[in-house]
């Protein structure tokens, strides 16, 4: 099973983030953890027992993101633990709305992680070790009404953490998507996702999926789905027929 020396997570100030931080610090993995929220970031800072960098940072802003891609290149202090957890999405009929939310979202879900996995990618495949945990997300199996970008978002981080798994493999290299479902973190209040109909055996808590993803991208696995309720929904849903699985969704959406 991999250790890791030091590892970089986007999205560290609250929910999954700072969960997979807070155990990676705990089996003593020094920190480097991005946010936009640096109140939050020094406070997790001072909560753990490793050194920890803070790196503040707009993930949606090129020349911030531009600036937490030079970390992950640094020769010195080398990250060999990238977690691309930064990710958010909205709830509400696509063409109704606003463009550049729907856009901030492609930024940080879709472009600053394709961006600095390629980074990393880039440099463990030099040396020959190093693990990319990407958060994807169980609505990437899923082509959700009223969550098209959020779900467009997700398949496509589910998508490149196969293809990079199996390039990266034999280069020693472990890549893996983790796909959670409902999590109990700040994520629905900040997307206004009304959630209040999801029935309680459906939710999972922060440290449950942080576990599971950082135990799969120890063992290299390529999919970590958390939850049986989950791992049953995700095998319902490969087998079930595309017209059969719009039905589904397009009912559970309304």
């Amino acid at each position: 099973m991999a250790t890791w020396t030091r590892a970089l997570v986007t999205g560290a100030s609250s929910g999954i983030g700072r969960e997979i931080a807070l155990q990676l610090a705990a089996a003593g993995t020094e920190l480097v953890v991005v946010a936009r929220d640096g109140d939050r970031l020094d406070a997790l800072a001072a909560e753990v027992d490793v050194d920890c960098q803070v790196l503040i940072a707009d993930l949606a802003d090129p020349n911030e993101l531009s600036y937490v891609e030079d970390r992950v290149r640094q020769g010195n202090d080398p990250i060999d633990l990238l977690v691309n957890n930064a990710g958010f999405g909205f709830q509400g009929p696509f063409h109704e709305l606003d463009l550049e939310r729907e856009a901030a979202v492609v930024d940080v879900n879709v472009v600053a992680l394709h961006r600095l996995a390629h980074v990393a990618a880039t440099r463990m495949a030099q040396v020959g070790h190093g693990g990319i945990l990407n958060v994807s997300s169980m609505s990437g199996y899923l082509a959700t009404p009223n969550s098209a970008t959020y779900s467009a978002t997700k398949a496509f981080v589910t998508a490149l953490s196969e293809a990079m798994h199996g390039e990266l493999e034999p280069l020693g290299v472990h890549v893996t998507a983790l796909c959670p479902g409902f999590t109990r973190t700040e994520f629905q209040d900040r997307g206004s996702y009304d959630a209040s109909g999801i029935p309680d055996f459906a939710w999972q808590d922060a440290p449950e999926v942080a576990t599971a993803g950082l135990d799969g991208i120890a063992t290299n696995r390529t999919i970590v789905v958390p939850g049986v309720a989950n791992r049953i929904g995700a095998t319902a849903i490969d087998v079930m027929p595309g017209a059969l699985r719009r039905f589904a969704v397009g009912k559970m959406a309304r």
